[in-house]
């Protein structure tokens, strides 16, 4: 005869499985699936999938490292770490990536490589990024194993820390890095310096087809001439690495010490001849103070504002500004308060240090959350975060508000990036198609998703989106998303409202929503049916 404890757990799964079953089929049941739209919470993140390839993936992994700020103190890794992609596997497309028995992943990081990366007593510098990759990613990198790195995000970690281990310092030159690569990093596929330099020359460039820059001259007398031409030179250089004109990139420049002088407007120069002979033209004031809160309170009041040749906040053009200091404001406490306004404007905020003098609590304050801080000893070494800028102005984010509908025009391959702040209740977003094609990825925890890394995807029609609570009392958060066009002259309109609006929803959008909502009560149910199966045998035996 069967024990009564044994009869009553019996009674107890067969309920549990038929609750589970009338939940899945019944609408309205215990745990009912959304009307309409998927469901986040099911991210999509191929950068953790161990055997991914592909250039969104690469893509994908140093946009996380360019979030995370892990190697930012090495100026030059990142690019390099991206041409070594492409160099050595061709961003893991290579057949003999994954080959059998090798587990060096899309970065080929050898077993004696990997080992080195665990050595923090003969290479302490790896302490702070060890804390670092704890801090941003959750990985505790003493548990990490060489199998790990078939998971291109481990693979691009272990990398950049060998980059650590050599004895020199990565090159500013392509030839120079492709020997570089060759020396320290190429063992695994044998392959020349030649494919490192193939690879630099096919990266495609900048994506970001439109940005507002302004850039702020530090004009405080402790500069002297020659740091100042330096200056001059450092925008130059930044500006012959865009394309300049009203539809892509505008580029103004102020001057700050004591007070302000616009140098020049957004909408002064259509061509990048002109605008490179005026920031040539601009003369050294040689003021006694240096009132870095009124430059950020000029920047928000005048520079960016449409009557000086800022877009329309419909076009979400990314506003940012490239702010260089010397040393600290004389008007610290204006700084606090104007960088506030900068950002509530959608001002992104590059404040640029140089020497000792400057002060890193200012500089992160002008920064802020969306926002980045660069910082070099001397004013000629200005040049070595030439590449770090650029991949930061290429990956800034424009800020628009719920209710605001975005219009743009993308050419294949070009990309918008955008950042909402999404309240308690969720957003829908609303794709219209005016000409070719668009697809639409949003992250909670990526600027810049794509196709590798992202919450939901959108490539018509509408779509609701709800993250996932806060743990904090902050009632909003952000979701980035980021727009790229798939076919040449595409034209889209982005609208967005508060709440559930959706209408409709694609096929694959009603797969996914069903998949998710279900994937645990189906998971509950086959558990719940073997368990009762194998208690009823044991029981009639």
């Amino acid at each position: 005869m069967c024990p009564f404890p044994w009869l009553l757990m019996l009674v107890f799964l067969c309920v549990l499985c038929y609750k589970g079953v009338v939940a899945k089929a019944v609408p309205g049941g215990a745990t009912p699936m959304p009307h309409r739209g998927p469901v986040a919470g099911r991210p999509v993140d191929l950068t953790l999938q161990a055997g991914a390839v592909g250039t969104p993936v690469v893509e994908a992994c140093m946009a996380k490292l360019h979030d995370s700020g892990v190697f930012d103190s090495h100026r030059l890794l990142k690019p390099m770490l991206r041409r070594m992609a492409r160099a050595g596997t061709e961003d893991g497309q290579d057949q003999r990536t994954y080959r059998t028995g090798y587990h060096g992943g899309i970065w080929q990081v050898d077993h004696h490589d990997f080992r080195l990366t665990m050595d923090t007593r003969r290479y302490p510098q790896l302490l702070p990024v060890w804390d670092n990759i704890m801090a941003q990613f959750g990985i505790l990198w003493a548990d990490v194993r060489w199998k790990d790195l078939r998971k291109p995000l481990y693979s691009s970690l272990a990398a950049g820390m060998k980059l650590l281990t050599v004895p020199d310092q990565i090159p500013p030159s392509i030839p120079a890095q492709a020997a570089f690569w060759r020396n320290y990093c190429n063992n695994a596929l044998d392959k020349s310096p030649n494919n490192y330099v193939r690879a630099a020359m096919g990266i495609p460039g900048c994506r970001v087809p439109a940005l507002d820059l302004v850039f702020a001259l530090d004009g405080s007398a402790s500069l002297g001439d020659d740091n100042f031409e330096l200056s001059k030179d450092f925008i130059n250089t930044i500006i012959k690495s865009f394309t300049i004109g009203p539809d892509h990139i505008r580029v103004g420049v102020i001057q700050y010490s004591f007070s302000v002088s616009p140098e020049v407007e957004l909408k002064d120069h259509r061509s990048v001849a002109p605008l490179v002979q005026a920031v040539e033209n601009v003369g050294y004031e040689e003021g006694l103070f240096t009132h870095t809160g009124e430059a950020l309170q000029y920047l928000t009041t005048h520079s960016f504002t449409v009557e000086n040749g800022a877009r329309q906040v419909t076009r979400a053009v990314p506003k940012v500004s490239v702010i260089l200091t010397d040393g600290q404001s004389g008007d610290f406490h204006d700084v606090r308060v104007r960088s506030q306004q900068a950002h509530a404007a959608g001002i992104t905020v590059f404040p640029v240090g140089v020497t000792n003098d400057v002060d890193q609590e200012e500089l992160e304050t002008m920064a802020g959350n969306s926002g980045k801080v660069f910082k070099v000893r001397w004013f000629h070494d200005l040049e070595r975060i030439v590449a770090d800028i650029e991949e930061s102005l290429c990956r800034a984010v424009a800020a628009v508000s719920i209710g605001t509908a975005v219009t743009g025009d993308l050419n294949k391959d070009a990309v918008r990036h955008l950042s909402f702040a999404v309240p308690e209740e969720g957003m829908t977003f609303k794709l219209t198609l005016n000409r070719g094609q668009v697809a639409v990825y949003g992250s909670t925890v990526l600027t810049n998703p794509n196709e590798a890394v992202h919450n939901f995807t959108l490539t018509s029609g509408d779509i609701f989106f709800r993250p996932a609570p806060l743990l904090t009392q902050d009632r909003h958060r952000s979701v980035y998303v980021s727009v790229y066009g798939l076919s040449d002259r595409s034209s889209f309109t982005l609208a967005t409202t508060a709440g559930d609006t959706a209408t409709s929803h694609s096929p694959q959008q009603q797969q996914q929503a069903t998949a998710h909502s279900s994937g645990l009560l189906y998971n509950l149910n086959r558990w719940c049916l073997t368990l009762t199966c194998c208690l009823s045998m044991y029981l009639t035996m």
